[in-house]
């Protein structure tokens, strides 16, 4: 789209250029830049509208993200401390493993002195009937 500009002839008996043809030529590209300017206007309305969509969808992505990282937060001190409860138990577990071994040991020796006991007990009934 190029303008128009008025050009005077110069010189004695010179009329210049027809004021008609210029102003309308003038009247079609200001009629034209009009029309591409309202163009532009609904573009950049379209744009702008389009940029407060974004705006909006980011202000609640980082809504959900301080949401979600809190959350993660609380995750992980749940992981902490159960971290820790598994770190308990499993010392709760050694100390009943060694508890299980002891009285599995003095089970074995009561068995043993019973049975001592036992051929002790056959051993004098056995004397005593041979006397």
């Amino acid at each position: 789209m190029n303008s128009k500009t008025y050009e005077s002839v110069q010189g004695i008996g010179k009329t210049g250029q027809s004021l008609d043809t210029f102003g309308e030529a003038q009247n079609q590209f200001n009629a034209d830049v009009l029309k591409e300017l309202r163009i532009m206007q609904l573009q950049n309305n379209m744009l702008l509208r389009q940029m407060t969509e974004a705006h909006a969808e980011i202000a609640k992505l980082k809504e959900d993200n301080v949401r979600y990282t809190l959350k993660l937060s609380k995750c992980q001190a749940e992981l902490e401390s159960l971290k820790q409860g598994v770190k308990t138990a499993d010392k709760y577990q050694e100390e009943l493993n060694g508890l299980k071994k002891e009285i599995d040991r003095l089970k074995l020796t009561a068995r043993l002195n019973t049975n001592a006991i036992e051929r002790l007990t056959r051993n004098d009934d056995n004397t005593n009937a041979d006397a």
